[in-house]
Formats: C-alpha cells, sequence, structure tokens
C-alpha cells in the first residue's frame, strides 16, 4: 500500500523571551516620570510542551506585547535564582507543579520562593488524577502524583484552568479559581491560515492530530474507518491523514493499523510530526478534523482546544459526543457530535462530508465564527491582567 506522507513547513516562532528591566520610564506633558512594572517570572518547568505553550508562553507573549505594566523573566529551573533574583519578583508563574518531590519539599519550595513577598499562580490545564487506561498512569501512581499536585492546589496563592468543569474540582481544595481559556496568539504565524498549502485538492482530506497517550480514544473510531473501507463508492474521493507521526514508534503503528482498516484503505496518508511551533500548520493540509474522546471524568475535564484549534484553521470538525467538545459544538451546525453507542457515525458524517461540499464549507465557517466569538484573545488577555494585579506583590 502506497503511503502519502507530508512534512510541515517550520513557522518563525515567536518566543517570549522575558525583560531584566524593573524601572521603567514614562513621559507626561514634558515630564519625565517613573512607574515600576511588576516582575513576573514564568517557570518553564517543562518545555517546549502544549501545555506550557498554550498556557504560559502564548497568553504572557500576548501581555508582554500589549501590557506594558508587566515585565517578564523566564527560568527553566528554580535553582538558579539568587536570593537578589527572588527579592525582586513579585509574581510566579508555575504548570501543574514547582517541584516533583514529597509534600514537605513542596511546601519548603513554597516559603522559599514566597520569603520576599513574592505571590505563586499556578495553572492546570487538566484533572490530575490520571486513570488506568492512561500512558502515564503508572509513573503517576508509584510517584504519588496526584497527591503532590493536590498539594500545590493547596498551597498555590492563587490557580487557573481552562474551563468550569475543572475549576468545579479545584474549588474544593482552593477557592481562589480563574478560569483562563486556551487561545492562540496570532503572532505565533502557524495561526494563521494557508489553504494555498492544501495538496490534492481533488480529494477531501480528514485528520487527526495528536500524541501518544490516545490509544483508547483512537479505538473509537475503528468501527468507522473499517466502514469508509468497504463504502467502495468512496474510493479514490478523500484521504484519511494521521498527523504527528513518528516513524518507528509502536504506538502510531497502532494508530495507523486503525485508520487504514489494518492496512486495507489505500486512501490513507501520514503527516509527520513537528515540534509546538509548528504544528498547527498540519491543518492547512486537511478539510476536516476528526476528535475522538472517550466519555470518561478525565477527559470531561480537558479543554476544547481540538474544536478552537479546528475553528481557527477553518476547518470542519467531528467529534465524540462528550463534554469538552459539547460546550462549543451544536450538532449540524458548526459540526458534528457522535455518540459513543452509535461508532458507524463517524462513517456516516465522514460520507456526508465527501460527497457535499457545500455542508463542508458551512459547517467550518460556522465553528470559525462561533470560536473566534467564544475565544476571545484580548478578552481573556484583559482578565489576565487584572488577576495580575489583584495577586502579584504590591509595592
Amino acid at each position: 500500500m502506497k503511503i502519502h506522507s507530508l512534512n510541515y513547513h517550520k513557522n518563525k516562532t515567536y518566543i517570549c523571551t522575558g525583560l531584566e528591566v524593573k524601572e521603567r520610564r514614562a513621559v507626561s506633558n514634558g515630564c519625565l516620570s517613573y512607574f515600576y512594572a511588576m516582575k513576573i517570572c514564568i517557570v518553564y518547568n517543562a518545555h517546549p510542551t502544549g501545555c506550557s505553550y498554550y498556557r504560559l508562553e502564548m497568553p504572557n507573549a500576548y501581555l508582554g506585547d500589549n501590557y506594558p505594566e508587566f515585565d517578564y523573566v523566564c527560568v527553566e529551573n528554580i535553582t538558579t535564582i539568587s536570593d537578589e533574583g527572588l527579592r525582586s519578583i513579585d509574581l510566579f508563574l508555575f504548570s501543574r507543579l514547582w517541584v516533583q518531590g514529597t509534600l514537605e519539599q513542596v511546601e519548603n519550595v513554597y516559603k522559599a520562593l514566597t520569603q520576599f513577598g513574592a505571590k505563586i499562580i499556578l495553572d492546570l490545564d487538566d484533572y490530575w488524577v490520571l486513570e488506568s487506561g492512561h500512558i502515564m498512569y503508572r509513573m503517576y501512581h508509584e510517584q504519588k502524583l496526584a497527591d503532590v499536585i493536590r498539594k500545590h492546589i493547596q498551597l498555590a496563592d492563587w490557580v487557573t484552568c481552562t474551563t468550569k468543569h475543572l475549576a468545579d474540582r479545584i474549588r474544593p481544595l482552593n477557592a481562589n479559581v480563574s478560569i483562563l481559556q486556551n487561545e492562540p496568539y496570532e503572532a505565533y504565524q502557524q495561526f494563521i491560515p494557508h489553504p494555498e498549502e492544501e495538496p490534492d485538492k481533488h480529494l477531501v482530506k480528514f485528520g487527526w492530530f495528536g500524541g501518544a497517550q490516545h490509544g483508547e480514544d483512537i479505538e473509537l473510531l475503528r468501527d468507522g474507518m473499517e466502514r469508509m473501507y468497504f463504502d467502495k463508492e468512496l474510493d479514490g474521493k478523500y484521504r484519511i491523514y494521521l498527523g504527528g507521526w513518528n516513524d518507528g514508534n509502536p504506538v502510531y503503528e497502532g494508530y495507523e493499523q486503525v485508520f487504514t482498516a489494518k492496512a486495507r484503505n489505500a486512501n490513507y496518508g501520514r503527516i509527520q510530526a513537528a515540534d509546538i511551533y509548528s504544528y498547527v500548520g498540519g491543518y492547512n493540509f486537511v478539510n476536516v478534523t476528526l476528535a475522538p474522546l472517550r466519555d470518561t471524568k478525565f477527559n470531561k475535564l480537558k479543554s476544547e482546544l481540538k474544536a478552537v484549534e479546528a475553528g481557527w484553521m477553518n476547518k470542519a470538525f467531528i467529534a465524540s459526543e462528550t463534554i469538552p467538545y459539547t460546550d462549543v459544538i451544536r450538532h449540524g451546525e458548526n459540526g458534528f457530535l457522535v455518540p459513543y453507542n452509535k461508532p458507524k457515525n463517524w462513517h456516516k458524517h465522514m460520507r456526508e462530508l465527501v460527497l457535499d461540499a457545500d455542508l463542508r464549507k458551512g459547517l467550518a465557517d460556522n465553528l470559525t465564527r462561533d470560536i473566534k466569538r467564544q475565544f476571545n484573545v484580548a478578552e481573556t488577555a484583559a482578565k489576565r491582567a487584572e488577576l495580575y494585579r489583584k495577586v502579584g506583590r504590591k509595592l
């Protein structure tokens, strides 16, 4: 079977490098005046990852470009910060944890970081209790990371998260919680659609994009992919792309068996893996994105990110009928939702989209309209800035 393979074009990145200047000067009515910018330290203890990209880097790059009252410094390891550095910092930003250790170590590091008055905002983008099917479950269980993250939540001066569902889980541990949605910042050029990059425009192209922890979600597609193979009326009219392909990776080889109906369906291609600064470019290669997701407690606390990316890139969208997608997708209006007990509907809706170009365009345009209304970068940035003013050390 011939496999079509695509590579991303490397996009120019836009990276928040931070500023070291604490004192700023402004001119007002011809007079030189001074004001102090809040010094914010972003700690990239796991970077580059999708989590650090969406939750730390991009939103603070937007603030750095549009809110001169904030100065940034970025570090990867908090042990490199001197006492003098600690004295200068007004606010720390962490994703998920500031130390992976014992509960006592978590508390001791918190005290050290805040000893000169700095405050800590902890961000969570998903639930801290993993289910047994997750690829990292054993490691989390052995290291008792759920307890460690709970301790972080309890100690943090404020917690931010992605959805109201996750916020409801956080509040029993820390009442100081704010919802700040995942949103692209178009200064990062991969979020600007390039329809001219679409290959084989005579074909309708479906794409799935994701990591190695989605094996159980991909299984939801098996029935639909089998039906796509046996639907000979569609043969040669579409292609299904597996995004994030890694040569020699057995997880993706397993995914491929599902997408190709056990290597029988030639209407298939791979999109090679790319880093977080380029992977969204893969959306330029497809017309429809697929988002299978099991209906579990953990998954219901995830964000709507796949729908946001599809809407931003003006793609039709088919997803599992579960939270978080039911929060943004209205079936038949801005996407399709597939119930867990109707797996054949993956084929049904894929078939409809292969045969009806107007339907594809209508769903994509409606999703783009709705996502850009609901996920407004400027509005979320204003909320974030107000939170920093409220929580950060007062000078």
